[in-house]
């Protein structure tokens, strides 16, 4: 309920130089006065929105810490309610005794996302904002960040909410034809109609091709790195994860399942699954990992391709050039620091191709820049059409496209009034995207995901 104040720790379980205490409801001065003393006697109630005040947290006569609390006034708070939050000294102990104290002075313990979901209901945000919040939280890499800070600043919203203005005011128009038949108002011709419907479905279907890029900024690049034994796989992990991930050595096969591996690349996440060594073997163990890692080629986003500078391409590479078929790939001509062989059979004609050092990580650059161009992930910038990253918002445009389709496809053979049935849907299936139509169920299901305190 809105009218209860909800409290809970705002920063990460564990020790360090501060804790925050978030509190925020009607309430929120009132709890706070009860355990808060301020060495001038001021009262949180007395203080002016947007600053902070020192003193002590003490319950039933006893302190409990030193802190300085700041005081938020509604409605200019991220939940648009009353607001407080009490930094103190950053142990587990101290962090759950001052908690505790709140709590027993009549504050409700939050659950996951409330205060953002009490963000929502007040107005402060809208769905898709307030689904950028925790997109934010665990955005994987500076591309993800930016993606996440524009979403929050409401790109998608205004977007949205555009192309929803646009399909109720013809809604209106429908409803004028509908509603005065008699005075033959021309409010809405055929041709008009269905130019504002199929330009409507342009930009739905624009909003739709950027959720493939969207969920490789969300998600991160699926990325295989497949090749011969002893090529260098295991290497080119370590280098990108700049960490000793896999073990190297001069024996053919070391690798015999499948390493994974979360790596930032100059802004790129990639999960990176290090491969055995793909060749002709009767070695059983061996073979089920190559089997394994053909398995992952197929559901590979893109595969690193690695051969030997030193020895060329033989047979064997060529067999597996021919496995990846139409999947983007790129050749990594690895161990360029050793004297390289002219012979690549055509290789670099057929895949773009980089040359690096698993050992020196030389060329590492050239290989995220050619990753960055492959999949169009440049920089994010606030001028940029907006990116769905966002599962719920790609079914709800998909919706929105079948709804549009059906209506343009219906212009001219049914009263304009029917055709308000398909623009209807159309118009709440964008509505589940900001909010405006979105059941409770699906509001709760979002909210869960949050962490405690946000």
């Amino acid at each position: 309920m809105l009218c209860e104040t909800i409290a809970a720790v705002a920063t990460p379980h564990g020790v360090g130089g501060i804790s925050v205490i978030r509190i925020s409801g009607p309430e929120a001065f009132g709890i706070c006065d009860k355990i808060f003393k301020s060495p001038k006697g001021k009262t949180l109630s007395q203080a002016k929105s947007h600053t902070i005040l020192y003193g002590h947290i003490k319950l039933g006569g006893k302190t409990i810490d030193e802190v300085l609390v700041s005081v938020l006034r509604a409605p200019h708070t991220f939940t648009g309610e009353d607001t407080v939050e009490i930094n103190c000294h950053g142990g587990i102990t101290v962090t759950n005794a001052v908690l505790g104290a709140v709590l027993a002075s009549g504050a409700v313990l939050a659950s996951p996302g409330e205060f953002t979901k009490r963000a929502f209901l007040n107005g402060r945000l809208d769905l898709s904002q307030a689904e950028a919040v925790i997109d934010l939280i665990n955005a994987p890499s500076s591309l993800a960040l930016d993606t996440a800070t524009h979403q929050l600043e409401g790109n998608i919203s205004r977007k949205i909410a555009n192309l929803r203005e646009r399909l109720i005011n013809i809604m209106a128009q429908i409803d004028v034809c509908a509603d005065y038949p008699e005075e033959e108002i021309d409010a809405l011709g055929e041709a008009q109609l269905s130019d504002e419907l199929n330009d409507i479905l342009k930009e739905t279907d624009a909003l739709l091709l950027s959720a493939e890029r969207g969920t490789f900024i969300r998600d991160g690049i699926n990325t295989v790195i497949i090749g011969q034994p002893n090529v260098g796989k295991s290497s080119l992990l370590n280098v990108l994860a700049d960490k000793e991930r896999a073990i190297v050595t001069d024996i053919a096969g070391t690798t015999r399942d499948v390493i994974e591996e979360r790596v930032n690349l100059a802004g790129l996440t990639l999960n990176v699954f290090d491969t055995a060594g793909i060749r002709d073997t009767d070695n059983p163990v061996e073979s089920l990992g190559i089997n394994k890692a053909e398995e992952y080629l197929q559901k590979a986003d893109l595969v690193l391709f690695l051969i030997d500078a030193a020895r060329g391409v033989c047979n064997e590479d060529l067999k597996i050039a021919e496995k990846l078929g139409e999947k983007k790939a790129i050749l990594v001509i690895n161990k360029t620091d050793l004297e390289a062989h002219p012979a690549l059979c055509g290789l670099d004609e057929h895949f773009p191709a980089v040359r690096i050092s698993a050992k020196t990580g030389e060329g590492t650059e050239q290989l995220s820049e050619m990753i960055s161009s492959m999949f169009s992930l440049g920089e994010i910038t606030a001028d940029d059409s907006v990116t769905i990253t966002n599962l719920r918002h790609k079914q709800a445009l998909f919706s929105a496209k079948e709804c549009l389709s059906a209506a343009i496809s219906s212009v001219g053979l049914v009263p304009f009034d029917l055709l308000g049935i398909d623009i209807t849907n159309a118009i709440s299936a964008f509505g589940e995207i900001t909010g405006q139509t979105v059941s409770e169920e699906i509001v709760d299901r979002i909210f869960s995901r949050f962490c405690l305190g946000k």
